[in-house]
């Protein structure tokens, strides 16, 4: 008899890179602090900054989701700002990183309240280890690809309206569908664009310069599971942050964020709950960025 545990987490994650990660699909805790992840709009509305991000899902399960981010955005010039991106996402054999740039043009509504228009355009390298499959067999699978590898195009675009006291972000991050950029489109599905949707507001209390900062999002996948994402943080004098949130998937988190003086800001959550009700999958992830504003 052969051990069948192991090939059947492999077909597992196997499914969930084909049919989740063809476009590289953020999934970040606190997206409302790396909003140009999914919206290139972003880029300029708070100045000339950059970040990194780590993120890790399903902890203690061997080949499990993980995310870095790292971002640039340059200060506006003429109402015009540039930006650059990279996203890698790494799911048991299958890894996707986009590299992009972004740039963003903003207009002035009056009241305070400007509208950012932005686009992105760059390109995914997908890459997929054949060789980490445990088989049963040798024999080789003419139903399986050789070359796991493929670059496809990244073209996306989104608007973000922004105040002291609110903003509305929406945007699709890419347009393309990768699967008509490749010979070989083994490990790619055919994806339809996801839409990103995302506000906020801030509160001031009364009370010792604090307020509140709720917030709710929204991804909307075409022929897939919507996810939406509802929490808020209570902000002590802009230099801390703690709060959490609730994903309709199944996950709730915690989050707090240490703000300094001179730009830098650095944040951890943490989320833990069973998706959709199910029991097969209990574990817990965590995200860590880094951020410090010129």
């Amino acid at each position: 008899m052969f051990n069948i545990k192991r090939p059947l987490i492999s077909v597992l994650f196997i499914v969930i890179g084909y049919t989740s990660q063809a476009q590289v699909q953020e999934n970040l805790l606190m997206e409302r602090f790396n909003m140009n992840a999914f919206n290139p709009a972003y880029v300029g509305s708070e100045g000339r900054e950059v970040s990194f991000t780590t993120r890790s899902s399903w902890q203690g399960v061997s080949g499990s989701p993980k995310m870095s981010y790292f971002f640039y955005s340059g200060n506006p010039k003429n109402n015009l700002s540039l930006g650059a991106s990279v996203i890698s996402n790494k799911v048991f054999i299958d890894s996707r990183t986009q590299y992009a740039v972004d740039a963003s043009y903003q207009l002035e509504m009056g009241g305070g309240t400007n509208l950012f228009l932005g686009v992105k355009a760059g390109a995914t390298n997908k890459k997929t280890d054949i060789e980490g499959l445990s088989r049963i067999t040798e024999v080789a699978n003419p139903a399986i690809s050789t070359d796991g590898n493929a670059i496809f195009p990244v073209f996306g675009f989104g608007a973000l309206l922004k105040s002291e006291k609110f903003y509305i972000s929406a945007s699709i991050p890419n347009f393309l569908n990768p699967v008509k950029f490749v010979k070989d489109n083994a490990f790619i599905s055919s994806e339809k664009p996801p839409i990103y949707l995302l506000a906020g507001t801030s509160i001031d209390t009364g009370v010792f310069g604090s307020k509140l900062k709720p917030f709710i999002s929204a991804k909307l996948i075409p022929d897939g599971q919507n996810q939406t994402h509802i929490g808020g943080t209570f902000d002590f004098k802009d230099t801390l942050e703690i709060g959490g949130g609730y994903k309709s998937i199944g996950y709730s988190n915690i989050l707090i964020i240490i703000k300094t003086k001179f730009g830098l800001s650095a944040a951890y959550a943490y989320d833990f709950g069973i998706p959709n009700g199910e029991s097969a999958v209990t574990r817990s992830g965590n995200e860590i960025f880094v951020k410090f504003r010129f």
